[in-house]
């Protein structure tokens, strides 16, 4: 792979978190996250840091022409040889063709998209199963990681807890949210080096397809 952008995408409890922290340390692919590079530009003395700092210290949504911004200002820094993970970005069509324009004047290749793609329920099953131990923070699944203390943190016996961004309607409420900001993106890259996962299977058998299209794109460049 050379100077390669590698985007994931995927619903809430796709598992993209996991698996693009998993290829990043595999292949040694560096990872950027679009919100450390805001927290970064907000912590500058400048008149763009300090009007982001307050945009976030508010909680107010960030513009695509900031976001687009950053990321550039970053990305014009260089990108690995080895390629890079985008973490967060794109997350609207305007930032997807924000990033196509840079692309081109950066002289990198084509974005290689990877979808981990789920159904709904599956998703919400796993979701509605999480719980999390209220003091040391350990996160265990009923279904496929329980504690070895029941409904209690085996670390300190602490009462597990359900946050409230894993009940039912907060997790359909975030699809609707998804379905409507990413859909759009998604079907921007679908015709070009899009790739769907399916995310059915364990996660070590999602990674090992992930790992098969990345060091199969890689080899293709390469030649």
């Amino acid at each position: 792979m050379t100077r390669r952008i590698i985007l994931f995408f995927g619903a809430p409890g796709s598992g993209k978190g996991t698996q693009s922290a998993w290829l990043s340390t595999q292949l040694g692919i560096a990872s950027l996250s679009t919100g450390e590079m805001l927290r970064n530009q907000a912590k500058q003395d400048t008149p763009e840091g300090r009007r982001l700092k307050e945009i976030l210290a508010n909680g107010s949504l960030v513009s695509d022409s900031t976001v687009c911004e950053v990321v550039a200002a970053r990305l014009s820094r260089g990108v690995p040889k080895s390629g890079l993970i985008l973490d967060g970005f794109p997350r609207t069509l305007a930032q997807a063709k924000c990033l196509d324009d840079l692309v081109g004047k950066l002289g990198l290749d084509e974005p290689l998209v990877l979808h981990l793609d789920a159904e709904p329920q599956r998703l919400i099953e796993r979701l509605t199963a999480r719980r999390q131990c209220p003091t040391c923070r350990t996160i265990y699944n009923l279904r496929s990681l329980p504690s070895r203390g029941g409904l209690q943190c085996e670390m300190d016996g602490t009462d597990l807890v359900q946050r409230d961004d894993d009940k039912e309607a907060v997790i359909r409420r975030r699809f609707t949210e998804f379905e409507s900001s990413c859909g759009p993106v998604i079907e921007h890259y679908r015709d070009r080096d899009y790739y769907r996962i399916p995310c059915a299977g364990r996660p070590d058998e999602i990674a090992s397809q992930l790992l098969r299209v990345v060091v199969g794109e890689s080899r293709q460049v390469a030649a």
